[in-house]
């Protein structure tokens, strides 16, 4: 099977996503044995760990040594000269019980890139990746909660995991605090993952993870929700946008002056009748859209040869959107954008037809694009739209 097909129904197999959705996701962990200790050598292995290290010249906070006992101290694994890592001293504190953490590995491995845009062409969600290596009898983070879903994908070796109930049911980034090994919350369940395993745990289970007579190494694929709470302040700047009444400043003195409390309550009693009424929830996606593509790149599929063949497209030439391309279309009053993972694209409104075709197509020829365009039209926005990054020629006929 192919690194490009590693998606979420392959990270959950045997299980099937509607069984996962109506029973864990949110709710509780769930552990998925295979009995398969190469299902994830596609990703990633032992053997590449000191590669990404010594290639990637990592930089703290992204990259850490990290002790339950006591505390890695930067300057003993860091360069003082450009701050980059020491590999030499990564090795030494490895040998003394330190775990090594690489956070965003998505940013630097090409096939855990393809599993992370994968995951977020699910999800609509941000999706990284970190890397943990421990070894033998020792334990990185003592007793936390995240306050993103985990996936934790076991790689090599093997580690045991302590799961005990949340201290903050799905909590907000706002919410994290530390947990210490006595305050533990009831409810404990040991998983042991082996090589091949897979746990789901969410937001605000308190865990730990230690390892006993061998090293461990996994992946930590997190997955940052978009909450409720994000759309709806979503549709308040929208709101504000449009309405002059939510820009209007609190009286003056509302802090501290008690008469005011009431008028206060009386006025956001009535804008909130308002933003029922007028919710602009389409206006509200679209920012959460943008939020979501923002900072997204494009998968590298060497597209430079696509650029050299711009030249060389026809009306039966065969394209398609690139690997991993999530798209949003943006409409303006006199324009309309196309906004993709890495670049966005504007143009006049009648080109809206188009674009939506290209959104909704798999592989498709230049001349099929919808007839509002002129056939040397046609020709002329597929080879920008290549030029730009979204597209990619499949067959020239």
């Amino acid at each position: 099977m192919s690194v490009k097909e590693f998606d979420f129904e392959r990270l959950l197999q045997p299980m099937d996503a509607a069984t996962f959705f109506s029973e864990y996701w949110e709710q509780r962990p769930v552990a998925i044995s295979r009995a398969d200790p190469d299902y994830y050598a596609e990703l990633f292995s032992l053997k590449d760990v000191d590669a990404v290290i010594s290639l990637s010249t990592p930089k703290w906070p992204d990259f850490a040594l990290v002790n339950h006992k006591r505390p890695s101290l930067v300057q003993n694994y860091v360069k003082p000269s450009d701050e980059t890592v020491d590999i030499n001293q990564v090795y030494e504190a490895y040998y003394r019980g330190d775990t090594i953490r690489y956070a965003n590995l998505q940013q630097i491995w090409k096939p855990i890139a393809i599993l992370c845009r994968n995951l977020e062409k699910f999800f609509n969600y941000t999706v990284n990746t970190n890397l943990y290596l421990t070894p033998k009898d020792a334990q990185g983070f003592s007793t936390h909660f995240d306050t993103e879903d985990v996936f934790i994908l076991q790689v090599e070796g093997s580690k045991l995991w302590r799961v005990y109930d949340s201290v903050v049911p799905l909590p907000l980034v706002e919410q994290y605090q530390p947990v210490s090994p006595e305050k533990a919350p009831g409810n404990l369940r040991e998983i042991y993952l082996q090589a091949g395993d897979m746990l789901y745990i969410p937001r605000g289970f308190v865990h730990e993870a230690l390892t006993s007579d061998c090293s461990s190494l996994h992946l930590t694929v997190g997955v940052t929700i978009y909450r409720w709470t994000d759309l709806i302040s979503s549709v308040l700047v929208s709101a504000g946008k449009q309405d002059v009444r939510f820009r209007k400043g609190l009286p003056p003195g509302f802090l501290t002056r008690e008469e005011l409390k009431s008028s206060l309550r009386e006025q956001l009693t009535e804008l909130l009748k308002i933003l029922l009424d007028q919710a602009n929830i389409d206006d509200a996606v679209e920012q959460l859209g943008r939020r979501f593509l923002a900072n997204m790149l494009p998968l590298p599929d060497g597209h430079f040869t696509q650029i050299d063949q711009v030249n060389d497209i026809e009306l039966d030439t065969i394209v398609a959107k690139r690997k991993g391309m999530i798209c949003l279309i943006i409409q303006a009053e006199d324009s309309v954008s196309i906004k993709f993972p890495g670049n966005t694209v504007k143009g006049p409104r009648y080109i809206e037809p188009a674009l939506r075709f290209i959104v909704d197509a798999g592989e498709f020829s230049v001349r099929s694009i919808p007839d509002s365009l002129t056939g040397n039209a046609k020709m002329v926005l597929v080879r920008h739209l290549i030029r730009a990054g979204l597209l990619a020629i499949v067959d020239h006929r």
